[in-house]
């Protein structure tokens, strides 16, 4: 049982699509999931008509993970609850679509400038018609021979410091936060553990942050300990999830990390859902 509320789609760059997601859900038997695809909303709709058609017994919560630049640091914030129909957040999205599509035909670019023959092509067939993203492009590294996984195609290409790395459009910090509340939504701070300038937790919550991800599978126990202490401390939601992209990654498999139903609850009280 439990919820994963941190999974991604075709949508966005996962490789697993929503309908895949969602039977995956139900074999391991998760009481629920969010659907927090990059800079999208896409993955949402197909999931919950799924649902809905078969009569299946998964709670889907709609949700999304925006990017932002903080003090030369990027920082992800998920936001929870959101509607996901609204214009003002669809009309956002439609600049990170276009942002999205351009950052990987310049990451194609540096790669072929090493001489590393990556058809761009054939990265937008890996997409499955949704969002390009560079797990696709490291799907067709893997696939060329010129690297053994995903994660060494990110870590000699196109990771962050790699040769081919392109930096993606985000929001300032405030924008996301106001987006996410205009949406209806709670935001919350990804994987804080991965953030190298600690104080730019504090200054999130300063600007308004609802929540933070304390259980993630890369968190290690100190950490996960004191950023529940931080939470409790502070007045903030607790959440989790595993940062599920698809198979590949072993520490981020769809339910490594399976929040009680306690604090979905939490989150739905915040919004004066019940």
């Amino acid at each position: 049982m439990g919820y994963d509320l941190h999974v991604h789609t075709t949508a966005s760059d996962g490789i697993v699509s929503p309908i895949g997601v969602v039977r995956r859900a139900i074999d391991l038997k998760l009481e629920g999931i969010a659907v927090t695809d990059h800079d999208t909303v896409a993955g949402i709709s197909p999931a919950t008509e799924y649902i809905n058609n078969e009569g299946l017994e998964l709670d889907l919560i709609p949700g999304i993970e925006l990017s932002i630049d903080f003090e030369q640091e990027e920082v992800h914030i998920l936001g929870y609850f959101i509607d996901y129909r609204n214009p003002k957040l669809l009309e956002k999205l439609i600049l990170f679509q276009e942002a999205r599509t351009q950052r990987a035909v310049k990451i194609v670019e540096k790669l072929n400038q090493m001489g590393l023959k990556v058809d761009y092509d054939r990265v937008r067939e890996m997409a499955i018609g949704g969002l390009i993203g560079r797990p696709h492009i490291a799907q067709v590294l893997v696939e060329k021979g010129y690297a053994s996984t995903i994660k060494e195609a990110f870590r000699k290409y196109i990771g962050r410091g790699s040769p081919a790395y392109y930096p993606r459009y985000k929001l300032l910090p405030g924008e996301s936060i106001k987006l996410i509340k205009e949406c209806g939504g709670i935001s919350v701070l990804a994987h804080p553990g991965h953030i190298k300038n600690q104080r730019i937790v504090g200054e999130m919550i300063d600007l308004g942050i609802n929540g933070i991800e304390v259980f993630y599978p890369d968190h290690s126990e100190q950490q996960t300990s004191y950023f529940r202490k931080l939470s409790q401390e502070k007045g903030l939601l607790i959440t989790g999830g595993s940062d599920y992209h698809g198979e590949s990654a072993e520490r981020n498999q769809l339910g490594t990390i399976r929040v009680e139903c306690c604090y979905v609850d939490n989150m739905k009280s915040f919004l004066g859902c019940f």
